[in-house]
């Protein structure tokens, strides 16, 4: 290998979430907020459709069958969504409950509402039960959603995803690429350099990171990272070398993403900033295009001062991780 590539490599430098930016997923007052407005959406929904069908008796049958579709998506999330707040706030959620009924009804004047508009609201009902509900609702709804909450990737497998796009400029340093992600997991800007792009869990709020970094490498032209590089590079005595300091390694591999050589590596980690300090784990994907090294992440935030912030196993999002890991694709390697 390569002397300068050996040192540019043993530098690599994998992103530390930044402990100012930690924060254990309780309630506040922004989920409370994201629960009223899909609860409020839920009732307001149930109510129209419950007026409709005494308003004009055709379209009662359709209007049963719509929401009998969207319970059998949803109604568990918003099970869920009322043992959430009756748990934190059981007091203000009940006069909440209470009120939304009369206020919803006080706001809702069928005399004004043609059959045309009707038979359109019991479509529309129809479209939202296959997801096709508006932001931030949707997110809401799917975050709360039992299965979901068990096994992330199964958001992502069911489609219930979104495509993000870099054209190359800036942190991206040339590389056009798309990747896709949930739809619960919120695109945040990075403050820190060579992240291009990170989406964090729970709306923004979660335990759980995913990010993009691109970094380029001090290399002749026309010089590339071979397999046979990836070999050495997996050597136990190597690989073990590259994990930030405080890191502890549990295993790695060699991988191939749009045909480029590259390796994944998995190790927990303990960072320290100021007073405080986070427990982590992370599964990193890396693969070299041209002169650069791209690196994708997945993290999940495991303990702040020694103290669990989750009670799940890294398990759970290590499926989701290798599927938005294997939804990279480079653009500029298709003009």
């Amino acid at each position: 290998m390569n002397n300068q590539i050996r040192v540019m490599l043993t530098l690599i430098s994998l992103f530390i979430f930044p402990l100012k930016s930690f924060a254990e997923i309780k309630f506040s007052n922004a989920t409370a907020k994201d629960i009223g407005r899909a609860y409020g959406f839920y009732i307001a929904q149930s109510h129209s459709l419950s007026e409709i069908s005494q308003r004009y008796p055709s379209l009662s049958m359709s209007a049963e069958i719509v929401e009998k579709e969207f319970a059998s998506n949803f109604s568990t999330s918003i099970s869920n969504m009322d043992l959430f707040m009756d748990k934190h706030a059981k007091n203000e959620w009940s006069k909440i409950k209470q009120q939304l009924p009369s206020q919803i009804a006080n706001l809702f004047n069928m005399e004004q509402v043609s059959l045309a508009q009707a038979r359109e609201f019991v479509e529309l009902v129809r479209k939202r039960a296959k997801g096709e509900i508006e932001s931030p609702i949707i997110q809401t709804l799917l975050l709360f959603k039992p299965a979901y909450e068990s096994n992330p990737g199964l958001e992502f497998i069911d489609g219930h995803k979104q495509k993000y796009l870099s054209d190359g400029l800036g942190k991206a340093k040339g590389v056009a690429f798309s990747i896709e992600h949930p739809i619960t997991w919120i695109a945040k800007e990075a403050e820190r350099p060579n992240i291009v792009q990170k989406f964090v869990s729970e709306n923004g709020q979660g335990p759980a990171n995913f990010l993009i970094l691109i970094k380029e490498l001090l290399i002749e032209s026309g010089e590339k990272i071979t397999e046979e590089d990836i070999t050495e590079i997996l050597e136990p005595k190597y690989i073990q070398s590259i994990i930030p300091n405080g890191g502890n390694y549990i295993n790695s591999g060699r991988l191939t993403l749009e045909g480029l050589p590259g390796f994944w590596m998995h190790y927990k980690l303990e960072n320290s900033r100021v007073r405080s300090t986070v427990g982590m784990e992370v599964l990193v994907y890396t693969i070299y295009y041209n002169n650069k090294q791209i690196q994708i992440q997945g993290q999940l935030i495991t303990s702040f001062n020694g103290e669990p912030t989750v009670h799940v196993e890294f398990e759970k999002y290590e499926k989701l991780f290798d599927l938005m890991a294997n939804s990279f694709i480079i653009l500029n390697l298709y003009e």
